[in-house]
């Protein structure tokens, strides 16, 4: 059965949630697609990776299950999770959908393994459509090890450099924080803007700034004129931030997400503790 992947950790496990239920609340046969969430938090690889270092713009980094972005290497993971059959679809825990997810199954990949939107020369692995049976190369544990040998840069891995067999689609499927008429799917991808982090402290690795004539660190200057901030900002677009709040006071009407299960994130510091109370709830 086509099959959609929703990578995950504990710490954007409410958006996931969120994502599974914008997938399923506009499918027109709810039987058509198989919906799972891969939560490296409970996957013993990712377990057992903790630690590890491996390279990310020729810097040297270390894997920290308490980065928002621990999830990332696991969009890799569904051909192998398929048995290398199927059709399957793997979408970061930000991307909420607004059409039949059918449509992307639907797709003509013209004989390719991959469907993805391009991003600066490379292509965005943050939204895939696989063709599982031409992606027997993908094998995570192979993945990580590379890493860890030095022998693949992060980079390589996350922007398809050495895939061959990849057919690029419209960004409209795979929506950068644009949202408009012709959106299908919107990425909430800033992080620093995530609707349910406002106001939270900033628990994720941000890529650093440089410097200013190879001496000044720009990070310096930045902080001084307040463009370096330690907390979560307000989206700027406010259609984007009343499309999450629907779709999450839709998910506790329907019953898909609880009060409790609230109370546990703003608990754990994963999602603001005003989310119950934003003006696009009441």
């Amino acid at each position: 059965m086509n099959t959609v992947f929703i990578q995950s950790n504990n710490k954007q496990l409410l958006g996931a949630k969120l994502a599974k239920y914008a997938i399923e609340k506009n499918l027109e046969d709810k039987s058509s697609v198989r919906i799972e969430i891969i939560n490296v938090d409970q996957h013993p690889l990712f377990q057992s990776f903790i630690g590890k270092t491996y390279l990310r713009n020729n810097k040297e980094v270390v894997y920290d299950p308490k980065d928002l972005q621990s999830f990332t290497l696991s969009r890799f993971m569904p051909p192998e999770l398929m048995g290398y059959t199927g059709k399957a679809i793997v979408i970061d825990p930000d991307i909420f959908s607004l059409i039949d997810i059918n449509e992307l199954f639907a797709m003509d990949m013209g004989g390719r393994a991959i469907l993805a939107c391009s991003k600066k020369g490379a292509w965005d692995s943050s939204l895939m459509v696989l063709d599982c049976a031409k992606l027997t190369h993908w094998k995570i544990t192979e993945m990580l090890h590379s890493l860890e040998k030095r022998e693949l840069q992060y980079g390589d891995i996350m922007s398809m450099t050495r895939e061959t067999s990849v057919q690029e689609i419209p960004r409209i499927y795979n929506s950068l924080d644009i949202l408009d008429e012709h959106t299908k799917l919107i990425h909430m991808t800033n992080r620093l803007t995530q609707p349910w982090k406002t106001g939270l402290k900033i628990d994720f690795t941000r890529n650093d700034p440089g410097k200013y004539l190879n001496c000044i660190p720009k990070i310096w200057v930045l902080r001084v004129f307040g463009k370096w901030p330690s907390r979560y900002q307000k989206h700027p677009d406010q259609s984007i931030e009343k499309l999450f709040f629907t779709i999450l006071k839709s998910a506790i009407r329907d019953g898909i997400i609880t009060s409790e299960e609230i109370d546990a994130e703003i608990k754990n510091g994963n999602v603001r503790s005003d989310i119950l109370k934003n003006q696009y709830m009441d």
